[in-house]
């Protein structure tokens, strides 16, 4: 707990060098713990500096305790807590109520994150002009460093697409205009859709992925030493490719309608193992995983535990205060969680939030701080494999992907049979169950892309309200009804 206290300090001072940028005529956003955009461009060991900064900028960015992954969990039913913490309580009450996305709430979860993205892609685009202008032409490293920098301009704007519904685009060459946006920053240039921004970062990937062929040895910098070569480097772009590409869909329509060739290619070059992210306590951490695993903090909602075990209710039952320990031919039940015989959630909040269960995989991490923390989960790439194969229509292929992975090796349950609705229903319970706190979003995403998150539930974040003061734009938000029913909001769910 010292850990945690500790590093509330230092995020806090973070926020605030965060929040104290403000938003210009470019959607520039300086990154305070890098050097400004002029020393940049004409100091190489400040360039490879910042280089060496730039993944770990955005990993703690979209991990972060200010960021949305915790709410989005809540708000997917995937976790559950009623702490008011990191818009937890305030984005999963049900009903679903609006998102307050004023710049003085004290839970928006989006304000350091929106700032935080377009610092990243800014020093991303800054490192590429100097690349570009021969800065590093001599520099051994100049191989790693083009790679490393085309990955975080494609993982700045992609990630953006997937949480924003408008996203404003720009590389080494300038600001990009969109070619269907409505909302302009103060040089009028329209913010693109969020599927307009995907495709352009799918550019950037792809020329990512491209450059890391070049590459042989990774210094441990840039990833802290949790990829050290090219190849390597080359098949966790190819997973955050299959990722991003299957999970922009705001509704079951759009996903059916994703390119799922260019899913099942990226899946193909994608990770062979778990890509698991190291850590130092110091100034690479997860914080997206430890509130949602720690004693106390969150704990997985009684939707997934039923999926394991259907004697179990799916939904709390506000007459009952506890329920007994569940039982399932799934041993993960047991081994990735951990049975609760109480409740300390405070039920005026509303008894939907209890559950008896807390996700427990991670409890090596919470205690040790220093041990690696899976970031890409194998079975991850493998359900985008097999969900292309199904969309495809090709379940035989698709039941063969998923019984050679964690639905028999780790749940030892029956092979899955090679039809439609059992393919269907296999990959969203591999997703549920092997890796629900694998990464911010990705539960999310998967309840978002099945129409199953609950009525009223927002399919995506509006800019948030400090930036709109500083556009400035008349404030809007979504959520509860505000937007548009289906497309801005949830209009079913599970429920």
């Amino acid at each position: 707990m010292n850990k945690i206290l500790r590093n509330f300090t230092f995020l806090i001072l973070s926020l605030v060098a965060f929040t104290s940028c403000e938003m210009e005529s470019d959607l520039y956003v300086e990154n305070p713990e890098s050097p400004n955009d002029k020393t940049l461009l004409s100091d190489p060991v400040a360039l490879e500096a910042t280089a060496q900064g730039l993944f770990r900028s955005w990993y703690m960015a979209n991990s972060n305790y200010y960021g949305p992954g915790m709410a989005l969990n809540t708000m997917a039913d995937v976790s559950s807590c009623s702490w008011g913490n990191a818009g937890m309580k305030d984005l999963s009450s049900e009903p679903r109520a609006a998102f307050n996305n004023t710049s003085s709430y004290g839970n928006n979860v989006t304000r350091g994150l929106f700032n935080a993205m377009y610092a990243v892609i800014n020093d991303s685009n800054n490192i590429q002009k100097a690349l570009g202008n021969g800065v590093f032409d001599t520099n051994p490293n100049k191989a790693v460093i083009n790679a490393v920098s085309k990955f975080t301009q494609a993982l700045g704007m992609g990630y953006n697409a997937l949480y924003f519904k408008r996203v404003w685009l720009s590389d080494e060459t300038g600001v990009i205009d969109g070619s269907t946006g409505v909302l302009t920053v103060l040089d009028k240039t329209p913010a693109a859709t969020y599927s307009e921004a995907m495709t352009f970062a799918l550019t950037k990937l792809d020329a990512a992925i491209a450059a890391a062929a070049s590459v042989s040895t990774i210094p441990s910098p840039y990833f802290n030493g949790s990829i050290s070569s090219g190849a390597e480097l080359a098949r966790v772009m190819s997973s955050y490719g299959a990722r991003m590409v299957a999970n922009n869909a705001r509704t079951k329509a759009e996903r059916t309608a994703v390119n799922w060739t260019k899913v099942k290619a990226y899946a193909a070059g994608g990770v062979t193992s778990d890509y698991n992210q190291n850590h130092d306590d110091i100034i690479w951490y997860d914080y997206f995983k430890t509130y949602l695993v720690y004693p106390g903090w969150a704990r997985i909602d009684m939707r997934v535990i039923n999926m394991m075990d259907s004697n179990t209710d799916a939904y709390w039952d506000a007459s009952k205060t506890i329920y007994p320990k569940s039982t399932s031919t799934d041993p993960r039940l047991a081994s990735d969680y951990a049975y609760l015989s109480g409740q300390n959630f405070r039920p005026e909040r509303g008894t939907y939030h209890y559950s008896s269960y807390r996700y427990g995989r991670y409890d090596s991490y919470i205690s040790e701080w220093t041990i690696p923390t899976v970031e890409i989960p194998k079975s991850e790439n493998d359900m985008y494999h097999a969900e292309a194969l199904w969309q495809a229509g090709d379940y035989a292929g698709a039941a063969v992907v998923i019984n050679a992975g964690t639905r028999v090796t780790r749940g030892t349950l029956a092979p899955v049979a090679a039809t439609s609705a059992a393919v269907k229903a296999a990959i969203h319970y591999e997703r549920m169950v092997e890796f629900p706190l694998a990464s911010s979003g990705i539960s999310f995403w998967e309840m978002r892309g099945k129409d199953l998150l609950q009525p009223g539930t927002l399919l995506h974040f509006p800019i948030p309200g400090s930036a709109l003061e500083s556009i400035p734009e008349a404030y809007y938000t979504f959520g509860g009804t505000q937007g548009v029913s289906g497309t801005d909001y949830s209009a079913g769910g599970w429920r």
